[in-house]
């Protein structure tokens, strides 16, 4: 039995005892590992039902739906199975808590068994939940090509909605861990908005209303209020748009509305892209970064995949964010505000409120303008038609100087970093006896090209000296750091010498 086996074997085992299940491999018969792992999936299969129990309760069902959830542990892939019963007659939105809640706790339970980052399929009766629903689905759409001018709607979760039949003002997402999604989103909204015109040039607009001033209805602040209210007041007589569901008789169809209105709102104004911000919920073990888009919409999965890959690399290079979950890759998921969207959309869960290291995480400003750097800088290079690529230096080729000698040396990197970007040149390595100084160079824009290093030899004896050398962008990402060096010699030859350092560059000095 390997590690790893041995280890889920374990973890599995105290798992579904404190459940009280029984736990049928024992480690003279040890679960297959390959394809499945019947204790896993026992575990996923019965904390999924217990979640859909929950919610046929809370919506006064009667119990016996079923759910099962098995692993493919070599292909790190999740099924999850919905069997007869639980669809709704229309593609109505109130499935998407509870399957979200699935998702996210049995995909957080997968990672501790040691599966690692799983792609997650859910079926409803066998197929997708959108392939019931056809005349849901919309015509796939691909990139938008980069234009001056261009738009795009960013939406903030979730906000007041009114209550039938009491028609009682509440929230959609109750507070944890001092947490309320409801209020905290439009501060990420703002955050992204703000970024989207200042980096992206384009036209933003909201789904949600700000401000202090008065909703004359709940004599609540329009800050508060859901997108639905926003948009009755805004257009009132497209009833299409934040009315959909006039003939609903559920209680919470001002909700089923307001998730409608979202994309319907962003058709309606014609934009090149929908960025809808939430906070997440599941287990309480469950954490980090996911990015979902529509599986009718494949175009999308690659928005949704830079998004990650960019939120990534700059929530990781923030002091304290370092070790952040980030999920590398973009889930499909038929959510209502991204199925009925034409244009290219992504829902975004920045954190899980649920979790309290992540709910600390919600709450910071550095955070926040991390996350929101990340979703902003993802979809500016979606729609320059650019892929996921990391900051990096190439290998810089070690030169010799003599004493009062320079040499100014190219650094060549690939990636986007935001400028104005660094070269810091750091010693690593100084002989005996030596001063060495650090270097650092300023570069405001792209076009100041080349991007060089200014290298110094000022001692009249001789020996190597080592540096390295990254490129540090103004969101502070770092590149690797690149090892290169300097042999100071005796004399004249070696490399051609210039006997002054260009105006505003602290040349990396050894002396």
């Amino acid at each position: 039995m390997d590690i790893k086996r041995a280890l889920r074997n374990s973890w599995l085992a105290s798992i579904l005892a404190c459940s009280a299940v029984c736990l049928c491999a024992s480690a003279s018969n040890p679960p297959p590992l390959g394809e499945t792992d019947a204790a896993l999936d026992l575990l996923l299969t019965r904390k999924a039902q217990e979640i859909l129990d929950t919610h046929r309760l809370r919506e006064s069902k009667p119990l016996g739906a079923s759910v099962s959830a098995s692993v493919d542990i070599s292909q790190r892939r999740m099924v999850i199975r919905f069997g007869p019963g639980v669809l709704p007659l229309e593609d109505d939105h109130s499935l998407e808590e509870m399957e979200q809640y699935v998702r996210n706790t049995l995909e957080a339970y997968a990672l501790q068994a040691g599966v690692g980052e799983v792609e997650i399929v859910v079926l409803y009766e066998g197929r997708l939940y959108w392939e019931h629903f056809p005349r849901s689905v919309l015509t796939p759409l691909q990139a938008v090509p980069w234009q001056a001018g261009g738009s795009v709607l960013v939406s903030a979760s979730h906000g007041l909605v009114r209550t039938h039949p009491g028609l009682q003002w509440e929230f959609q997402r109750p507070e944890r861990n001092g947490v309320l999604e409801d209020l905290i989103t439009p501060g990420y909204a703002d955050e992204l908005a703000r970024l989207l015109t200042d980096r992206a040039s384009l036209t933003v607009h909201r789904a949600r209303r700000g401000g202090n001033d008065i909703h004359p209805d709940s004599m609540r602040p329009w800050k508060e209020m859901s997108a639905r209210y926003h948009l009755q007041n805004l257009l009132p007589e497209r009833t299409d748009i934040w009315h959909h569901f006039a003939n609903s008789n559920r209680n919470d169809r001002e909700v089923l509305d307001d998730i409608r209105a979202r994309p319907y709102y962003a058709n309606h104004l014609g934009v090149d892209g929908m960025l809808s911000i939430h906070t997440n919920a599941g287990d309480p073990v469950a954490r980090g970064s996911r990015v979902h888009y529509h599986p009718s919409k494949p175009g999308d999965r690659l928005l949704a995949d830079l998004t990650l890959c960019y939120m990534r690399e700059i929530i990781n290079s923030q002091d304290g964010y370092v070790e952040f979950p980030v999920a590398r890759s973009g889930a499909a998921a038929g959510y209502g505000e991204n199925s009925f969207a034409t244009m290219p959309s992504v829902v975004v869960e920045v954190a899980f409120h649920t979790n309290a290291a992540d709910a600390v995480a919600l709450q910071d400003p550095v955070f926040r303008t991390a996350s929101m750097k990340g979703v902003e800088k993802g979809y500016r290079l979606f729609r320059e038609g650019k892929s996921c690529v990391a900051l990096k230096a190439e290998p810089i080729d070690g030169i010799k100087l003599p004493a009062g000698g320079s040499q100014q040396v190219d650094v060549v990197f690939e990636g986007y970093p935001q400028y104005p970007i660094e070269l810091v040149t750091t010693n690593v390595g100084c002989p005996p006896g030596w001063t060495c100084t650090d270097g650092r160079v300023r570069i405001d824009t792209p076009e100041t090209k080349p991007s060089q290093v200014t290298l110094r030899c000022e001692n009249a004896g001789s020996a190597p000296i080592f540096w390295n050398t990254q490129v540090i962008d103004d969101d502070g990402v770092k590149s690797p750091p690149v090892r290169h060096w300097v042999q100071c010699i005796r004399g004249p030859g070696g490399a051609v010498a210039s006997p002054g350092v260009p105006a505003g560059v602290e040349a990396a000095t050894a002396g």
